[in-house]
Protein backbone atom coordinates (compact mmCIF):
# COMPACT_ATOMS: atom_id res chain seq x y z
CA UNK A 1 0.00 0.00 0.00
CA UNK A 2 1.65 3.37 -1.44
CA UNK A 3 2.49 6.26 1.75
CA UNK A 4 -0.19 8.15 2.82
CA UNK A 5 1.93 10.95 3.06
CA UNK A 6 2.16 13.01 0.02
CA UNK A 7 5.52 15.27 -1.66
CA UNK A 8 3.51 17.03 -4.39
CA UNK A 9 5.63 18.64 -7.39
CA UNK A 10 4.50 20.88 -9.38
CA UNK A 11 5.67 21.47 -12.90
CA UNK A 12 4.99 25.05 -14.74
CA UNK A 13 5.62 25.85 -18.58
CA UNK A 14 7.10 29.11 -20.09
CA UNK A 15 5.37 31.59 -22.20
CA UNK A 16 3.37 30.29 -25.06
CA UNK A 17 4.18 27.17 -23.38
CA UNK A 18 2.28 23.62 -22.35
CA UNK A 19 2.81 20.72 -20.63
CA UNK A 20 4.45 18.85 -23.59
CA UNK A 21 7.57 21.26 -23.37
CA UNK A 22 8.05 19.94 -19.75
CA UNK A 23 7.09 16.42 -20.12
CA UNK A 24 10.29 15.52 -20.49
CA UNK A 25 11.58 17.15 -17.27
CA UNK A 26 8.11 15.87 -15.73
CA UNK A 27 8.70 11.90 -16.36
CA UNK A 28 12.51 11.76 -15.79
CA UNK A 29 11.86 13.11 -12.33
CA UNK A 30 8.74 10.43 -11.24
CA UNK A 31 10.89 7.66 -12.96
CA UNK A 32 13.93 8.57 -10.74
CA UNK A 33 11.89 8.87 -7.55
CA UNK A 34 9.30 6.37 -8.30
CA UNK A 35 6.85 9.01 -8.69
CA UNK A 36 3.29 8.82 -9.65
CA UNK A 37 1.71 11.93 -12.16
CA UNK A 38 -1.39 13.32 -10.96
CA UNK A 39 -4.47 12.55 -13.32
CA UNK A 40 -4.62 16.27 -13.46
CA UNK A 41 -1.98 16.39 -15.80
CA UNK A 42 -3.12 16.52 -19.28
CA UNK A 43 -2.62 12.78 -21.09
CA UNK A 44 -1.47 14.82 -24.37
CA UNK A 45 1.53 16.50 -22.85
CA UNK A 46 3.37 13.03 -23.33
CA UNK A 47 5.04 11.36 -26.16
CA UNK A 48 4.17 7.73 -26.90
CA UNK A 49 4.64 5.42 -25.65
CA UNK A 50 5.04 7.39 -22.12
CA UNK A 51 2.00 8.18 -20.28
CA UNK A 52 0.36 8.30 -17.05
CA UNK A 53 -0.22 5.04 -16.97
CA UNK A 54 3.04 3.29 -18.17
CA UNK A 55 4.69 5.75 -14.91
CA UNK A 56 2.68 4.43 -12.65
CA UNK A 57 3.44 1.27 -13.37
CA UNK A 58 7.15 2.43 -13.33
CA UNK A 59 6.20 3.39 -9.71
CA UNK A 60 4.94 0.38 -8.53
CA UNK A 61 8.37 -1.53 -8.94
CA UNK A 62 10.58 1.40 -7.79
CA UNK A 63 12.68 0.77 -4.57
CA UNK A 64 10.59 3.63 -2.92
CA UNK A 65 7.38 2.05 -3.47
CA UNK A 66 8.03 0.00 -0.43
CA UNK A 67 8.84 3.53 1.90
CA UNK A 68 5.98 3.90 4.64
CA UNK A 69 7.04 7.40 4.84
CA UNK A 70 6.17 9.38 1.66
CA UNK A 71 5.68 8.85 -1.76
CA UNK A 72 6.01 11.57 -4.61
CA UNK A 73 3.14 12.70 -7.04
CA UNK A 74 4.11 14.97 -9.81
CA UNK A 75 1.94 17.67 -11.42
CA UNK A 76 2.79 19.26 -15.08
CA UNK A 77 0.39 22.43 -14.60
CA UNK A 78 -1.64 23.21 -17.56
CA UNK A 79 -3.85 25.93 -16.35
CA UNK A 80 -1.87 28.33 -18.19
CA UNK A 81 -1.25 26.52 -21.39
CA UNK A 82 -0.98 28.76 -24.97
CA UNK A 83 -2.12 32.58 -25.28
CA UNK A 84 -3.36 32.21 -21.39
CA UNK A 85 0.65 32.99 -20.42
CA UNK A 86 -0.32 36.53 -21.79
CA UNK A 87 -2.38 36.85 -18.97
CA UNK A 88 0.17 38.34 -16.95
CA UNK A 89 2.26 37.14 -14.13
CA UNK A 90 0.23 37.56 -11.43
CA UNK A 91 -3.31 36.08 -13.08
CA UNK A 92 -0.98 32.97 -13.86
CA UNK A 93 -0.48 33.07 -10.65
CA UNK A 94 -3.56 32.82 -9.21
CA UNK A 95 -5.32 30.36 -11.78
CA UNK A 96 -1.84 28.39 -10.61
CA UNK A 97 -2.88 28.56 -7.05
CA UNK A 98 -6.51 27.47 -7.44
CA UNK A 99 -5.14 24.41 -9.57
CA UNK A 100 -2.84 23.45 -6.78
CA UNK A 101 -5.59 23.57 -3.79
CA UNK A 102 -7.67 21.80 -6.30
CA UNK A 103 -4.91 18.84 -6.58
CA UNK A 104 -4.77 18.77 -2.73
CA UNK A 105 -8.22 18.57 -2.44
CA UNK A 106 -8.17 15.58 -4.78
CA UNK A 107 -4.68 13.93 -3.01
CA UNK A 108 -6.94 13.51 0.06
CA UNK A 109 -10.50 12.72 -1.24
CA UNK A 110 -9.83 10.27 -3.50
CA UNK A 111 -6.38 9.31 -3.20
CA UNK A 112 -6.95 9.28 1.26
CA UNK A 113 -3.70 10.96 1.41
CA UNK A 114 -2.29 14.22 3.18
CA UNK A 115 0.30 16.79 1.14
CA UNK A 116 3.42 17.50 3.87
CA UNK A 117 5.72 18.80 1.50
CA UNK A 118 5.23 21.10 -1.97
CA UNK A 119 7.96 21.83 -4.28
CA UNK A 120 7.66 24.22 -6.87
CA UNK A 121 9.57 23.70 -10.17
CA UNK A 122 9.03 26.66 -13.02
CA UNK A 123 10.69 26.88 -16.69
CA UNK A 124 11.25 30.65 -18.06
CA UNK A 125 8.45 32.67 -17.39
CA UNK A 126 6.95 29.30 -15.02
CA UNK A 127 9.96 30.82 -12.95
CA UNK A 128 8.15 33.59 -11.65
CA UNK A 129 4.76 31.99 -11.84
CA UNK A 130 5.95 30.26 -9.44
CA UNK A 131 7.48 32.80 -7.68
CA UNK A 132 3.70 34.44 -7.30
CA UNK A 133 1.92 31.59 -6.57
CA UNK A 134 4.09 30.71 -3.67
CA UNK A 135 3.36 34.29 -2.05
CA UNK A 136 -0.18 33.72 -2.92
CA UNK A 137 -0.11 30.59 -0.64
CA UNK A 138 1.88 32.21 1.86
CA UNK A 139 -0.83 34.98 2.32
CA UNK A 140 -3.72 32.58 2.51
CA UNK A 141 -1.50 30.40 5.28
CA UNK A 142 -1.11 27.66 3.26
CA UNK A 143 2.20 26.83 4.66
CA UNK A 144 3.88 24.97 7.77
CA UNK A 145 5.15 28.12 9.19
CA UNK A 146 4.94 30.28 11.56
CA UNK A 147 1.11 31.68 10.73
CA UNK A 148 -0.29 28.17 11.64
CA UNK A 149 1.75 27.99 14.71
CA UNK A 150 0.65 30.88 16.01
CA UNK A 151 -3.17 30.19 15.14
CA UNK A 152 -3.18 32.56 12.14
CA UNK A 153 -3.74 30.04 9.02
CA UNK A 154 -6.55 30.16 6.97
CA UNK A 155 -9.41 27.33 8.03
CA UNK A 156 -11.61 28.13 5.12
CA UNK A 157 -10.08 25.84 2.61
CA UNK A 158 -11.53 22.38 1.74
CA UNK A 159 -8.75 20.33 3.04
CA UNK A 160 -6.79 19.74 6.03
CA UNK A 161 -2.93 19.49 4.48
CA UNK A 162 -0.84 22.34 5.54
CA UNK A 163 2.52 21.51 3.69
CA UNK A 164 6.24 22.10 4.35
CA UNK A 165 7.63 24.68 1.49
CA UNK A 166 10.32 21.98 0.92
CA UNK A 167 12.09 23.39 -2.77
CA UNK A 168 11.88 25.88 -5.31
CA UNK A 169 13.49 25.51 -8.71
CA UNK A 170 13.54 27.96 -11.41
CA UNK A 171 15.30 27.02 -14.83
CA UNK A 172 15.89 29.64 -17.27
CA UNK A 173 13.71 32.21 -15.54
CA UNK A 174 14.46 35.71 -16.18
CA UNK A 175 14.38 36.96 -12.41
CA UNK A 176 15.76 40.11 -13.58
CA UNK A 177 13.37 40.88 -16.57
CA UNK A 178 14.07 41.03 -20.49
CA UNK A 179 17.64 42.35 -20.34
CA UNK A 180 18.42 45.08 -23.17
CA UNK A 181 21.57 44.98 -24.82
CA UNK A 182 21.80 48.45 -26.25
CA UNK A 183 21.57 47.37 -30.29
CA UNK A 184 18.54 48.53 -32.54
CA UNK A 185 17.02 44.83 -32.72
CA UNK A 186 17.14 44.95 -28.70
CA UNK A 187 15.22 48.42 -28.33
CA UNK A 188 12.77 47.17 -30.91
CA UNK A 189 12.15 43.89 -29.45
CA UNK A 190 11.30 45.87 -26.09
CA UNK A 191 8.99 48.15 -28.38
CA UNK A 192 7.08 44.95 -29.79
CA UNK A 193 7.16 42.52 -26.58
CA UNK A 194 5.99 45.26 -24.44
CA UNK A 195 3.10 45.86 -26.74
CA UNK A 196 2.17 42.67 -28.11
CA UNK A 197 2.22 40.03 -25.49
CA UNK A 198 -0.78 41.62 -23.61
CA UNK A 199 0.00 42.02 -19.53
CA UNK A 200 2.86 39.58 -19.32
CA UNK A 201 4.99 41.66 -21.80
CA UNK A 202 4.90 44.83 -20.17
CA UNK A 203 5.75 42.99 -16.85
CA UNK A 204 8.77 41.08 -18.42
CA UNK A 205 9.99 44.33 -20.09
CA UNK A 206 9.38 45.72 -16.40
CA UNK A 207 7.13 48.41 -18.06
CA UNK A 208 4.07 48.16 -15.53
CA UNK A 209 4.30 50.32 -11.84
CA UNK A 210 0.92 48.82 -9.80
CA UNK A 211 2.69 47.89 -7.09
CA UNK A 212 3.17 50.67 -4.38
CA UNK A 213 4.60 49.24 -1.44
CA UNK A 214 3.18 49.61 2.16
CA UNK A 215 3.59 52.69 4.25
CA UNK A 216 6.98 52.10 5.68
CA UNK A 217 7.88 51.76 9.40
CA UNK A 218 11.18 53.07 10.62
CA UNK A 219 12.60 50.04 10.25
CA UNK A 220 10.96 49.22 7.06
CA UNK A 221 13.13 52.49 5.50
CA UNK A 222 16.18 52.14 7.39
CA UNK A 223 15.99 49.01 5.20
CA UNK A 224 14.78 49.95 2.23
CA UNK A 225 17.63 52.58 2.39
CA UNK A 226 20.18 50.23 2.48
CA UNK A 227 18.47 47.57 0.27
CA UNK A 228 19.50 50.03 -3.09
CA UNK A 229 23.17 48.97 -1.82
CA UNK A 230 24.85 46.50 -4.15
CA UNK A 231 28.30 45.10 -4.26
CA UNK A 232 30.19 47.35 -6.15
CA UNK A 233 30.83 51.36 -5.57
CA UNK A 234 29.90 52.24 -8.87
CA UNK A 235 26.54 49.90 -8.21
CA UNK A 236 25.93 51.96 -5.03
CA UNK A 237 26.11 55.52 -6.51
CA UNK A 238 23.56 54.09 -9.58
CA UNK A 239 21.11 52.76 -7.11
CA UNK A 240 20.90 56.08 -4.33
CA UNK A 241 18.92 58.36 -3.68
CA UNK A 242 17.18 59.56 -6.74
CA UNK A 243 16.26 56.23 -7.41
CA UNK A 244 13.97 55.81 -4.31
CA UNK A 245 12.61 58.77 -4.75
CA UNK A 246 11.28 57.88 -7.86
CA UNK A 247 9.59 54.34 -5.50
CA UNK A 248 7.93 56.81 -3.24
CA UNK A 249 6.15 58.68 -5.69
CA UNK A 250 5.01 55.32 -7.98
CA UNK A 251 4.66 52.00 -7.79
CA UNK A 252 7.00 49.16 -8.62
CA UNK A 253 6.83 46.71 -11.10
CA UNK A 254 5.45 43.23 -10.26
CA UNK A 255 8.70 41.81 -10.87
CA UNK A 256 11.08 44.22 -8.46
CA UNK A 257 8.07 43.63 -6.18
CA UNK A 258 8.83 39.93 -5.99
CA UNK A 259 11.72 40.27 -4.83
CA UNK A 260 11.40 43.82 -2.42
CA UNK A 261 10.96 42.80 1.34
CA UNK A 262 8.38 44.99 1.82
CA UNK A 263 5.96 42.42 0.23
CA UNK A 264 4.76 39.08 0.75
CA UNK A 265 6.85 37.28 -2.00
CA UNK A 266 10.26 37.69 -0.89
CA UNK A 267 8.30 36.10 2.98
CA UNK A 268 7.41 33.01 1.03
CA UNK A 269 10.62 32.41 -0.53
CA UNK A 270 12.47 32.37 2.76
CA UNK A 271 10.37 29.85 3.85
CA UNK A 272 11.63 27.26 1.50
CA UNK A 273 14.73 24.84 2.51
CA UNK A 274 16.07 25.06 -0.98
CA UNK A 275 15.91 27.43 -3.64
CA UNK A 276 17.69 25.97 -6.94
CA UNK A 277 18.23 28.45 -9.90
CA UNK A 278 19.83 26.80 -12.88
CA UNK A 279 20.70 29.41 -15.73
CA UNK A 280 22.44 29.03 -19.11
CA UNK A 281 26.00 30.60 -18.86
CA UNK A 282 25.73 30.91 -22.61
CA UNK A 283 23.93 30.64 -25.89
CA UNK A 284 20.74 31.52 -24.22
CA UNK A 285 19.19 33.67 -26.79
CA UNK A 286 15.89 34.42 -24.90
CA UNK A 287 16.67 34.53 -21.09
CA UNK A 288 20.31 35.18 -20.93
CA UNK A 289 23.17 34.21 -18.57
CA UNK A 290 22.70 37.95 -16.09
CA UNK A 291 18.91 38.01 -16.27
CA UNK A 292 18.63 33.84 -15.33
CA UNK A 293 21.22 33.88 -12.59
CA UNK A 294 20.23 38.02 -11.52
CA UNK A 295 23.56 38.60 -12.07
CA UNK A 296 25.26 42.45 -12.18
CA UNK A 297 28.04 41.08 -15.01
CA UNK A 298 28.75 38.06 -17.55
CA UNK A 299 31.68 37.09 -17.40
CA UNK A 300 30.93 34.47 -19.99
CA UNK A 301 30.72 37.30 -22.68
CA UNK A 302 34.48 36.47 -23.14
CA UNK A 303 35.37 32.69 -22.83
CA UNK A 304 39.04 32.97 -23.47
CA UNK A 305 39.47 34.64 -20.09
CA UNK A 306 37.90 31.57 -18.30
CA UNK A 307 38.65 28.19 -16.99
CA UNK A 308 36.12 25.38 -16.99
CA UNK A 309 35.34 22.60 -15.01
CA UNK A 310 32.36 20.40 -15.74
CA UNK A 311 30.63 17.79 -14.23
CA UNK A 312 32.40 14.17 -14.93
CA UNK A 313 28.61 12.83 -15.09
CA UNK A 314 26.90 15.03 -16.77
CA UNK A 315 28.94 17.65 -18.34
CA UNK A 316 26.58 20.12 -19.49
CA UNK A 317 26.51 21.26 -16.00
CA UNK A 318 29.51 23.24 -14.27
CA UNK A 319 31.36 22.49 -11.44
CA UNK A 320 33.10 25.68 -11.13
CA UNK A 321 34.26 28.27 -13.07
CA UNK A 322 37.55 30.60 -12.60
CA UNK A 323 39.68 33.56 -14.70
CA UNK A 324 42.18 32.86 -16.23
CA UNK A 325 44.81 34.67 -18.55
CA UNK A 326 43.91 34.32 -22.42
CA UNK A 327 46.35 32.46 -24.27
CA UNK A 328 48.62 34.40 -26.92
CA UNK A 329 46.99 33.78 -30.45
CA UNK A 330 49.36 32.26 -32.71
CA UNK A 331 47.07 32.00 -35.47
CA UNK A 332 48.24 32.75 -38.90
CA UNK A 333 45.81 34.89 -41.38
CA UNK A 334 45.12 32.44 -43.36
CA UNK A 335 44.00 30.23 -40.08
CA UNK A 336 42.22 33.43 -38.86
CA UNK A 337 40.49 33.41 -42.34
CA UNK A 338 38.90 30.13 -42.37
CA UNK A 339 38.01 30.02 -39.16
CA UNK A 340 35.93 32.95 -39.55
CA UNK A 341 34.40 31.71 -42.51
CA UNK A 342 33.99 27.97 -41.92
CA UNK A 343 30.54 26.96 -41.65
CA UNK A 344 30.68 25.92 -37.93
CA UNK A 345 31.44 29.74 -37.17
CA UNK A 346 28.84 31.51 -39.55
CA UNK A 347 25.83 33.35 -38.47
CA UNK A 348 22.32 30.36 -37.86
CA UNK A 349 21.16 32.86 -41.24
CA UNK A 350 23.85 31.83 -43.75
CA UNK A 351 24.15 28.25 -42.36
CA UNK A 352 21.99 25.70 -43.11
CA UNK A 353 23.50 23.60 -41.36
CA UNK A 354 22.36 25.05 -38.30
CA UNK A 355 18.77 25.01 -39.42
CA UNK A 356 16.48 22.53 -37.11
CA UNK A 357 15.70 19.88 -40.30
CA UNK A 358 17.38 16.93 -41.64
CA UNK A 359 19.16 16.98 -44.85
CA UNK A 360 17.77 18.00 -47.48
CA UNK A 361 15.33 19.94 -46.21
CA UNK A 362 17.74 22.36 -44.10
CA UNK A 363 19.22 23.54 -47.70
CA UNK A 364 15.00 23.48 -49.10
CA UNK A 365 14.72 26.02 -46.20
CA UNK A 366 17.79 28.36 -46.32
CA UNK A 367 17.09 28.44 -50.59
CA UNK A 368 13.42 29.80 -49.31
CA UNK A 369 14.86 31.67 -46.49
CA UNK A 370 14.36 35.02 -48.63
CA UNK A 371 10.74 34.76 -49.06
CA UNK A 372 9.72 32.63 -45.79
CA UNK A 373 11.06 34.79 -43.29
CA UNK A 374 9.17 38.25 -44.26
CA UNK A 375 5.78 36.35 -44.51
CA UNK A 376 6.80 34.21 -41.65
CA UNK A 377 7.52 37.66 -39.07
CA UNK A 378 4.52 39.07 -40.57
CA UNK A 379 2.66 35.89 -39.22
CA UNK A 380 4.10 35.29 -35.84
CA UNK A 381 3.32 39.46 -35.46
CA UNK A 382 -0.27 39.25 -36.49
CA UNK A 383 -0.94 35.96 -33.88
CA UNK A 384 1.30 38.43 -30.90
CA UNK A 385 -1.25 41.39 -31.73
CA UNK A 386 -4.30 38.74 -31.54
CA UNK A 387 -3.71 36.89 -29.31
CA UNK A 388 -2.61 40.11 -27.11
CA UNK A 389 -5.88 41.55 -27.49
CA UNK A 390 -7.71 38.25 -26.77
CA UNK A 391 -5.65 38.51 -23.64
CA UNK A 392 -6.13 41.84 -22.64
CA UNK A 393 -9.82 41.04 -22.57
CA UNK A 394 -9.55 37.98 -20.81
CA UNK A 395 -7.83 39.85 -17.83
CA UNK A 396 -10.57 42.23 -17.59
CA UNK A 397 -13.05 39.01 -17.03
CA UNK A 398 -10.89 38.33 -14.04
CA UNK A 399 -10.57 41.50 -12.67
CA UNK A 400 -15.13 41.89 -13.12
CA UNK A 401 -14.85 38.30 -11.15
CA UNK A 402 -12.40 39.38 -9.01
CA UNK A 403 -14.38 42.45 -7.70
CA UNK A 404 -17.63 40.29 -7.55
CA UNK A 405 -16.68 37.84 -5.00
CA UNK A 406 -14.90 40.45 -3.34
CA UNK A 407 -17.88 42.84 -3.12
CA UNK A 408 -16.16 45.62 -5.24
CA UNK A 409 -19.06 45.16 -8.07
CA UNK A 410 -22.24 44.81 -7.60
CA UNK A 411 -23.83 41.53 -7.73
CA UNK A 412 -25.71 42.18 -10.97
CA UNK A 413 -22.43 41.83 -12.65
CA UNK A 414 -22.04 38.00 -11.92
CA UNK A 415 -24.29 37.18 -14.38
CA UNK A 416 -22.29 39.38 -16.69
CA UNK A 417 -18.88 37.54 -15.56
CA UNK A 418 -20.28 33.77 -15.32
CA UNK A 419 -21.41 34.13 -18.74
CA UNK A 420 -17.92 34.44 -20.49
CA UNK A 421 -15.56 32.80 -18.06
CA UNK A 422 -15.20 28.93 -16.38
CA UNK A 423 -13.97 27.82 -13.53
CA UNK A 424 -10.19 28.30 -14.91
CA UNK A 425 -10.49 32.08 -15.35
CA UNK A 426 -10.57 31.22 -19.23
CA UNK A 427 -13.22 33.10 -21.40
CA UNK A 428 -13.61 35.55 -23.71
CA UNK A 429 -13.44 39.01 -23.81
CA UNK A 430 -16.18 41.14 -22.75
CA UNK A 431 -18.25 43.44 -24.91
CA UNK A 432 -17.54 47.04 -25.07
CA UNK A 433 -20.71 48.45 -23.21
CA UNK A 434 -19.72 46.42 -20.49
CA UNK A 435 -15.98 47.35 -20.30
CA UNK A 436 -14.77 48.50 -17.24
CA UNK A 437 -13.48 51.93 -17.71
CA UNK A 438 -9.20 52.80 -16.70
CA UNK A 439 -9.93 54.37 -13.84
CA UNK A 440 -12.04 51.80 -12.80
CA UNK A 441 -9.81 49.20 -13.90
CA UNK A 442 -6.87 51.24 -11.70
CA UNK A 443 -8.84 51.34 -8.24
CA UNK A 444 -9.90 47.81 -8.58
CA UNK A 445 -6.10 46.73 -9.24
CA UNK A 446 -4.79 48.55 -6.44
CA UNK A 447 -7.61 47.04 -3.98
CA UNK A 448 -6.36 43.42 -4.80
CA UNK A 449 -2.46 44.48 -4.43
CA UNK A 450 -3.40 45.91 -0.85
CA UNK A 451 -5.37 43.26 0.33
CA UNK A 452 -2.42 40.99 -0.68
CA UNK A 453 -0.09 43.23 1.70
CA UNK A 454 -2.47 43.28 4.67
CA UNK A 455 -2.70 39.73 4.70
CA UNK A 456 0.98 39.66 6.07
CA UNK A 457 1.77 42.39 7.29
CA UNK A 458 3.09 41.82 10.10
CA UNK A 459 4.94 38.99 8.64
CA UNK A 460 6.40 41.29 6.17
CA UNK A 461 7.66 43.91 8.89
CA UNK A 462 9.19 41.35 10.99
CA UNK A 463 10.86 39.74 8.38
CA UNK A 464 12.69 43.00 7.43
CA UNK A 465 13.33 43.94 11.04
CA UNK A 466 15.18 40.31 10.98
CA UNK A 467 17.62 40.77 8.71
CA UNK A 468 17.82 44.54 8.59
CA UNK A 469 21.14 45.09 10.02
CA UNK A 470 22.94 41.86 8.32
CA UNK A 471 21.84 43.19 5.33
CA UNK A 472 23.63 46.43 5.76
CA UNK A 473 26.27 44.53 7.09
CA UNK A 474 26.88 42.38 4.09
CA UNK A 475 27.20 43.04 0.39
CA UNK A 476 25.21 41.04 -1.43
CA UNK A 477 27.63 38.92 -4.29
CA UNK A 478 26.74 35.93 -6.67
CA UNK A 479 25.09 32.93 -4.40
CA UNK A 480 26.56 30.27 -6.73
CA UNK A 481 29.78 30.88 -4.83
CA UNK A 482 28.32 28.62 -2.09
CA UNK A 483 29.56 25.60 -0.88
CA UNK A 484 27.05 22.84 -0.37
CA UNK A 485 26.83 21.55 2.78
CA UNK A 486 26.72 17.87 1.19
CA UNK A 487 24.43 16.27 4.25
CA UNK A 488 21.81 14.89 1.07
CA UNK A 489 23.62 11.66 0.21
CA UNK A 490 26.70 10.19 -1.02
CA UNK A 491 26.96 10.55 -4.86
CA UNK A 492 26.64 8.00 -7.33
CA UNK A 493 28.87 7.71 -10.48
CA UNK A 494 25.95 6.36 -12.94
CA UNK A 495 23.80 8.56 -14.92
CA UNK A 496 21.23 5.57 -15.76
CA UNK A 497 17.76 7.31 -14.53
CA UNK A 498 15.76 4.29 -16.34
CA UNK A 499 17.27 1.38 -13.86
CA UNK A 500 15.35 0.07 -10.80
CA UNK A 501 18.44 -1.27 -8.68
CA UNK A 502 17.98 0.20 -5.66
CA UNK A 503 21.69 0.72 -4.74
CA UNK A 504 21.67 2.90 -7.66
CA UNK A 505 18.76 5.39 -6.38
CA UNK A 506 20.40 7.89 -4.74
CA UNK A 507 20.12 11.94 -4.11
CA UNK A 508 22.89 13.84 -5.03
CA UNK A 509 24.66 16.66 -2.83
CA UNK A 510 22.85 19.56 -4.19
CA UNK A 511 26.27 21.51 -5.03
CA UNK A 512 25.86 24.49 -6.72
CA UNK A 513 28.36 25.76 -9.30
CA UNK A 514 31.54 27.41 -7.44
CA UNK A 515 33.14 30.60 -8.24
CA UNK A 516 36.14 30.20 -8.14
CA UNK A 517 37.87 33.13 -8.36
CA UNK A 518 37.52 36.70 -6.89
CA UNK A 519 34.48 39.08 -8.86
CA UNK A 520 37.36 41.53 -9.68
CA UNK A 521 39.33 39.03 -11.24
CA UNK A 522 37.01 38.31 -14.25
CA UNK A 523 37.38 39.76 -17.51
CA UNK A 524 34.12 42.15 -18.23
CA UNK A 525 34.20 43.36 -21.92
CA UNK A 526 33.25 47.03 -22.20
CA UNK A 527 30.76 46.45 -24.53
CA UNK A 528 28.31 44.76 -21.95
CA UNK A 529 25.39 47.03 -21.99
CA UNK A 530 24.69 48.06 -18.09
CA UNK A 531 21.67 46.75 -16.51
CA UNK A 532 18.95 49.73 -14.75
CA UNK A 533 18.77 50.65 -11.64
CA UNK A 534 15.55 48.38 -11.31
CA UNK A 535 17.36 45.59 -11.89
CA UNK A 536 20.06 46.30 -9.61
CA UNK A 537 17.84 46.60 -7.18
CA UNK A 538 16.30 43.01 -7.72
CA UNK A 539 19.90 41.09 -7.76
CA UNK A 540 20.91 43.01 -4.94
CA UNK A 541 18.11 41.53 -3.30
CA UNK A 542 18.27 38.13 -4.46
CA UNK A 543 21.64 37.84 -3.78
CA UNK A 544 21.82 38.66 -0.51
CA UNK A 545 22.09 35.93 2.22
CA UNK A 546 20.92 37.04 5.04
CA UNK A 547 17.23 37.23 3.24
CA UNK A 548 17.95 34.47 1.25
CA UNK A 549 20.55 31.88 2.26
CA UNK A 550 19.19 28.66 0.65
CA UNK A 551 19.93 30.00 -2.71
CA UNK A 552 22.31 27.87 -4.77
CA UNK A 553 23.01 28.64 -8.53
CA UNK A 554 23.61 25.94 -10.96
CA UNK A 555 25.32 26.80 -14.64
CA UNK A 556 24.54 24.99 -17.79
CA UNK A 557 27.32 25.26 -20.49
CA UNK A 558 26.21 23.97 -24.19
CA UNK A 559 28.38 24.48 -26.92
CA UNK A 560 27.60 24.63 -30.63
CA UNK A 561 23.78 25.11 -30.26
CA UNK A 562 21.80 28.03 -32.03
CA UNK A 563 19.85 28.94 -28.65
CA UNK A 564 20.08 27.00 -25.32
CA UNK A 565 16.67 27.63 -24.03
CA UNK A 566 14.87 25.20 -25.33
CA UNK A 567 18.20 22.74 -24.87
CA UNK A 568 18.23 23.28 -21.01
CA UNK A 569 14.66 21.60 -20.75
CA UNK A 570 14.75 19.07 -23.73
CA UNK A 571 11.44 20.60 -24.88
CA UNK A 572 11.32 18.88 -28.17
CA UNK A 573 12.38 15.24 -27.15
CA UNK A 574 12.55 14.44 -31.11
CA UNK A 575 15.17 17.01 -31.94
CA UNK A 576 18.80 16.54 -32.04
CA UNK A 577 19.92 19.58 -30.54
CA UNK A 578 16.89 19.74 -27.69
CA UNK A 579 18.64 16.37 -26.45
CA UNK A 580 22.02 17.42 -25.49
CA UNK A 581 19.99 18.69 -22.29
CA UNK A 582 19.63 15.47 -21.28
CA UNK A 583 22.23 15.15 -19.03
CA UNK A 584 21.43 18.47 -17.27
CA UNK A 585 17.93 17.14 -16.80
CA UNK A 586 19.00 14.10 -15.35
CA UNK A 587 21.27 16.08 -12.64
CA UNK A 588 18.71 17.77 -12.01
CA UNK A 589 16.55 14.76 -11.20
CA UNK A 590 19.96 13.82 -9.04
CA UNK A 591 20.04 16.43 -7.15
CA UNK A 592 16.01 16.82 -6.16
CA UNK A 593 15.74 15.44 -2.20
CA UNK A 594 12.54 13.44 -2.08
Amino acid sequence: MPASTVHLVIIHHGLWGSPSNTSYLASTLAKYHGATISPSTPTSSFTPPESIATLSAHAETHPNAQRQDIRMVVLNSGVNAGDHTYDGIDWCGERLVKEIYSEVERIETEDKGVVAKLSLIGYSLGGLVIRYAAGLMYADGFFTTMQREEGKADNKMPFKSRPKPQSLSTIATPHLGISSTGSTFSKVAKYVGSRSLGRSGRQLYLADSEWVPPKATNAEASFTSSSALSSTVEQQDRASSPSQAKQANQGLCLIEALSDPRFTFLCALRQFSRIDIYANAVADLTVPYRTAAFEPDDPFATPSHLSLNRDPDHPALLLSYAAKSPEPNRKTIFKKFSQTFSPKNLPWILNPQRFPFKFPLNYVAWVCLPVLLPVMLGLVLHKLRSDSKVSNGRVEVLERLWAVENGHLPDQDVTKTNGIVNGNGKGKPVSKANRLDKATRGDLESKRISGLLASVEAEVEETIREVGEDYVAEQPTSSSSNVSDGTNSTSSNSSDLNTDDSSRYVIKPNTPTLVSSPPNAYHIPPSQHPLTLTQLRIASNLNNHSLLPQVKKHLAHFQDVLNAHAVIIVRTTSMESHRKGIPLIKAFVQRFDL
